[in-house]
């Protein structure tokens, strides 16, 4: 007998319901592992066919004997008799537990069933292929099975907490039927007595160890990871694999020894920063203090090692060189303490990394930007150079060239980023550095702005594991500098890319700083300046009050700042150039000086600077100088604003030499009326939106004239049609040049009408399915319109009928419920793939819908089909 699920937690899933047969000659094969609902499924598919159903286990014997005895035949009947006792009524058959070893062939050959097939690892039977080939089996695993957070939330009834629950499980039935229960989490060795069952001794030992990491980068994925997610157990995101926070935290609590042997056969196929993340989230602290002390890179970012910070300080040199840096890295002064008494190891490899890190944080504005303290530690490193290898050189001089070009000595800085690429081995990814950071020199010194902008991007690109350090205050650098080119979309891009990076907290709050500017968002802004005033960080306090003070209009923000930032903030706010600081010495700071001023004073020779300072030229421009504010006797000084910019300002001239910049006129006919142009939507009223629809089917003037106003003399029709000429121009163009309106008509437009047409030409049936909408050209009235909507219609009906695809009819049938030739073919279809019941539910509502709009009773084709079908 069937199975009845009436139980309220066990919630329908119509979602997997209607993907399944419902007659015999089909089959289903569900494989998850445990606790996915696969038995809730098969009983739900019982209860809604209601057939003759059969329900056996492997794990209580053969399925042949089974089923045997449930058909009243002797236990040892052969799968002949089974086969054909099936056959003499319409029955459901479900098999569980399946493991690949049962003799199925006969029974798979034949299929004188509906047939479920659940299993926690794949089935090899040969059949199945053959079957999923010829359409006559649905393969659901573990990611179909999940619940959505739809159905998660069905399932807890309006009762809170199935969000978090859906995160945790990742919508693993068990524990979510469990939680909803309850209203606690599951018993975690029941689960993971199940899941070792359902898995191989491979699998389980890869989710071990993925238990004591945060994400295993998908690089470093193997194949059974893959596997693992196939199975529903690992979440895939961007990066890389994680196990489900619910299976971690139960894995942790009662595997503790087993993840953390784990760990400790992963040695050699993690990287070493990997290992150490792996090695703390296991707890293994004696191996990980082992591994932060041997002298390897180690590129692991700040805030992880300050996550361990209590560990690393009981640990020795290296291990506190590594998180004496990582202090100054997000703003803590300590650091230096940690790293001044390893400035004096007798070790000089270990020496020089200090004095480095001194040299280069003593010189950092973000700390305080001590030069004195700084230029000492710099020339004792420089006594220890020859004593270490070209690598260790290297670094030392790129992070000591700091010190001079804070000094305002860019030629010694340059020198030493030289040597330090002279010292480094060919192929050492630390070159990198001093490259990015000899690019930034060539800016101040000679003005290469795009020469910087490449570097940074590159450096990006390049960075890979050895500079998560970098890698923020780089992305926070490119957004910044896009913001100086008006470039703000990329700008954007960089700085939300910075704020998420992690290796340098205070890059990446300057970076949340600038996007909170650029989003207009004062009262995020507001919160951040709190923070860096919690941190005591003068320089992020005096850019992020200027910044604010901006945005809210307020030079009373800046009372007691004396920056230059927030001087010059003051200057135009106040809108007195006395106020401006002294002009600076940093390119950057000049061209924002004399942006300042040229937007107080317009003096041309203001501009000529800002056009000069760099080889980007006028392109600075939109970042620091409003368009209205540009002489208007130089319209080519627009080309580098915004289109849209430029499009709104009236500005004739300078819309002229961007003619070519203007987008196409978006048109949509199809199940609305909708016009844009690069300024937004564009609203047509009355008489202008009859003749743009009229124009837009390619009718010249006279025959536009004369389906208008057909009583009118030509003369009085042209007339009357060039008055809404003129007002549909000024509405499709309203910076006064022609762009979409001409003499022939309407041009350089893109229109959904016409993509169906080309779609219906090239009988691309799915471009057209996802074009076509009704009505079309809606709210307009006259025959020419008409006449187009039918030959469309038609057109899109033949293409639709000669693929025949499901959903092509099923369309046909929603734009007309009584097309017997949609109906016949899609009630074929159905039927071919074991749905007779949707087939039959087709069939009742063509027969309702004729009886109420025509009262007529169905075809006899159409009543034969229904009355073999419903009998």
């Amino acid at each position: 007998m069937a199975l009845a699920w009436q139980s309220p937690v066990y919630v329908e899933r119509r979602r997997l319901l209607d993907l399944l047969p419902e007659e015999p000659g089909f089959a289903v094969h569900l494989e998850a592992p445990a606790g996915f609902g696969k038995s809730v499924l098969a009983g739900q598919l019982a209860s809604r066919l209601g057939l003759r159903t059969f329900w056996a286990s492997a794990l209580l014997g053969e399925p042949r004997a089974l089923l045997a005895e449930a058909l009243g035949l002797p236990r040892e009947a052969p799968w002949g008799a089974v086969v054909a006792a099936l056959g003499e009524a319409p029955s459901l058959v479900v098999l569980e537990d399946l493991t690949g070893e049962e003799a199925l062939s006969p029974l798979l050959r034949t299929l004188p069933c509906l047939l479920v097939l659940a299993s926690r690892k794949p089935l090899p039977y040969p059949e199945l292929p053959k079957l999923l080939a010829e359409g006559r089996l649905v393969h659901l695993k573990a990611p179909d099975l999940a619940f959505t957070e739809e159905e998660a939330e069905a399932l807890f009834g309006g009762r809170e907490g199935w969000r978090e629950a859906h995160r945790a499980t990742g919508g693993w039935a068990l524990p979510l039927f469990l939680s909803a229960f309850t209203g606690r989490p599951p018993e975690p060795m029941a689960l993971l007595r199940g899941l070792r069952e359902s898995l191989s001794e491979e699998e389980f030992q890869e989710g071990l160890l993925l238990a004591a990491l945060p994400l295993l980068p998908a690089e470093k994925a193997l194949p059974v990871t893959e596997g693992l997610f196939q199975k529903g157990l690992l979440q895939r995101v961007p990066p890389g694999y994680r196990l489900h926070p619910l299976l971690r935290e139960m894995a942790q609590g009662t595997l503790r020894a087993e993840v953390q042997e784990a760990v400790r056969k992963a040695e050699g196929r993690l990287p070493p920063e990997l290992w150490a993340e792996a090695l703390f989230g296991a707890g293994l602290e004696a191996e990980l203090l082992r591994l932060l002390e041997s002298p390897i890179p180690l590129p692991i970012p700040a805030e992880k090692l300050l996550a361990w910070e209590g560990l690393l300080r009981r640990g020795g040199p290296r291990t506190r060189l590594r998180l004496g840096e990582a202090l100054l890295q997000v703003g803590r002064r300590e650091g230096f303490a940690l790293l001044e008494p390893l400035a004096r190891e007798e070790d000089p490899a270990l020496a020089l990394q200090a004095l480095g890190h001194l040299a280069y944080y003593e010189a950092e504005p973000l700390l305080g930007k001590a030069l004195p303290e700084a230029r000492a530690h710099l020339e004792r490193g420089l006594a220890l150079l020859d004593r270490v290898g070209g690598e260790l050189a290297g670094r030392f001089l790129n992070d000591a060239a700091r010190v001079p070009y804070e000094e305002g000595r860019p030629e010694e800085a340059e020198a030493l980023l030289e040597e330090a690429l002279r010292r480094l081995p060919p192929g050492s990814p630390y070159r990198l550095a001093p490259l990015t950071n000899l690019a930034f020199l060539r800016f101040e010194r000679e003005g290469s702005l795009l020469g910087r902008i490449a570097a940074l991007e590159e450096a990006v690109e390049r960075l890979g594991p050895l500079g998560p350090a970098n890698l923020a205050g780089h992305l926070r650098d490119l957004g910044r500098l896009y913001l100086l080119l008006g470039e703000r979309e990329r700008a954007r891009e960089h700085l939300r890319r910075a704020q998420e990076a992690e290796g340098h907290p205070l890059a990446a709050l300057e970076a949340r700083m600038l996007l909170a500017h650029l989003e207009e968002d004062a009262e995020t802004l507001a919160r951040l300046v709190a923070q860096a005033e919690l941190l005591e960080n003068p320089y992020l306090v005096e850019r992020g009050r200027a910044l604010l003070a901006s945005l809210r209009r307020d030079p009373g923000l800046l009372k007691g700042l004396r920056g230059f930032l927030p001087a010059l903030a003051r200057a135009l706010l106040r809108e007195d150039p006395a106020l401006l600081p002294p002009r600076p010495e940093e390119r950057e700071e000049r061209l924002y000086w004399h942006a300042a001023r040229y937007r107080l004073l317009r003096e041309e020779e203001d501009l000529e600077a800002l056009l000069s300072l760099t080889d980007a030229g006028e392109r600075v421009l939109p970042g620091l100088v409003p368009l209205g504010l540009l002489p208007r006797k130089r319209p080519e000084l627009a080309r580098a604003y915004p289109l849209e910019e430029v499009l709104r300002s009236g500005w004739k001239e300078a819309v002229a030499l961007r003619l070519a910049e203007i987008p196409p006129l978006r048109v949509e006919v199809l199940g609305g009326f909708r016009v844009r142009n690069p300024l937004g939507g564009v609203e047509l009223k009355g008489k202008a939106r009859e003749v743009f629809a009229l124009l837009l089917l390619g009718l010249p003037r006279e025959e536009v004239a004369y389906a208008l106003w057909p009583d009118l003399s030509e003369e009085a029709a042209l007339n009357n049609l060039y008055v809404w000429l003129n007002r549909l121009r000024k509405a499709l163009e309203p910076w006064g040049l022609p762009t979409y309106l001409g003499e022939e008509g309407l041009r350089h437009l893109a229109c959904d009408l016409h993509a169906l047409e080309e779609a219906l030409r090239r009988e691309d049936a799915e471009a057209a399915f996802a074009l076509y909408r009704e009505p079309l050209f809606p709210g307009l009235d006259h025959p020419l319109l008409d006449r187009k909507r039918e030959a469309v219609f038609h057109r899109v009906r033949a293409l639709f009928l000669q693929k025949g695809e499901p959903r092509y009819l099923e369309r046909l049938l929603e734009l007309d419920p009584l097309d017997e030739e949609a109906l016949l073919p899609l009630v074929e279809g159905c039927l071919a793939r074991g749905q007779r019941a949707r087939a039959l539910a087709h069939l009742e509502r063509y027969r309702k819908k004729l009886w109420e709009e025509l009262g007529e009773r169905p075809p006899p084709r159409v009543e034969a089909l229904f009355r073999r079908l419903s009998g």
